[in-house]
This record gives C-alpha cells, structure tokens and sequence, in this order.
C-alpha cells in the first residue's frame, strides 16, 4: 500500500462543486454543477453538459487501502499514480473512466468521467481525461494540518 507522502485534506473542501474552479470547469468543457448523493449519502457532484459529465465524489474516512482491497468490484482496474498520489482506475469501459486518488492515509476521492461526444482531443482517452480532472482537483487542496 503507498504511502501518501504529502497528505493534502479533502475534507476542507466542505462542498464537492468547490473542487474544482469556474476556470478549470471552462478548459474541461464542463458545464455548471449539480450537488449530488452517493449510495450511502455522502455529497457528491456532477457536471452533464451534451458532450460530457464528470462526478466527483470525496470519502473523508477511507484511504487507498479500503479501494484497493475492493478492486475487485470494478471493471478493468489499474494502479496508477496522480501528480505524485496514489491511484487507482476503475470502470474502463468505452465511454467511462475513473480514478481514485488517495490524499491522505484516511482520504480519497474520486473522479469519474463518461464523453458522449468526443468534441475536443483531450476526451479520447477517458482515463488521461479522468486523471487530468482528478489533478485539478488536487492543485486546489489544501495541505492537510
């Protein structure tokens, strides 16, 4: 399991919409966000516009051990690492891809990704795309302290 070196804090960000900036929102292509629940009613967001939608979704008491010991559930899985933190593909298939991204030993969150129009070259590989989104997200948290 790796350790994550420099943990950041997901939980700051009272808000899953506030993950990511309007700026970042308009070079993602991403339309305006819609506050949204996990299965056990966690927040969550999503972003739906014609071409694409994106879900971000934070688990403040999990870190990358709990997804990785599920791995199993998901579909064509894959470690991988974002802007130096552990993660985790999931649900590769042709339209989607996700990401986890552990931020802390007790944090992660998720982005997931599914292109309904492939409108700009950056939505070719969902799973760049996805880690890309998730990268964003991690240059706006903060520290954790």
């Amino acid at each position: 399991m790796p350790k994550v070196a420099n943990p950041k804090n997901v939980g700051a960000v009272a808000d899953p919409c506030q993950l990511v900036t309007p700026q970042q929102l308009q070079e993602l292509g991403a339309s305006e966000p819609r506050p949204d629940k996990t299965q056990a009613g966690g927040p969550a967001c999503i972003w739906k516009n014609d071409n694409l939608r994106i879900r971000l979704v934070p688990y403040l008491n999990q870190g990358m051990g709990a997804v990785y010991a599920n791995r199993v559930r998901f579909d064509n899985s894959a470690e991988t690492v974002v802007s130096g933190y552990p993660g985790l593909r999931f649900n590769q298939v042709s339209l989607s891809c996700g990401v986890y991204v552990g931020v802390a030993d007790n944090q992660v969150f998720s982005a997931d990704v599914t292109v309904f129009r492939e409108v700009r070259p950056e939505y070719k590989d969902r799973c760049v795309f996805a880690e890309k989104v998730a990268g964003m997200v991690l240059s706006n948290l903060p520290i954790a302290g």
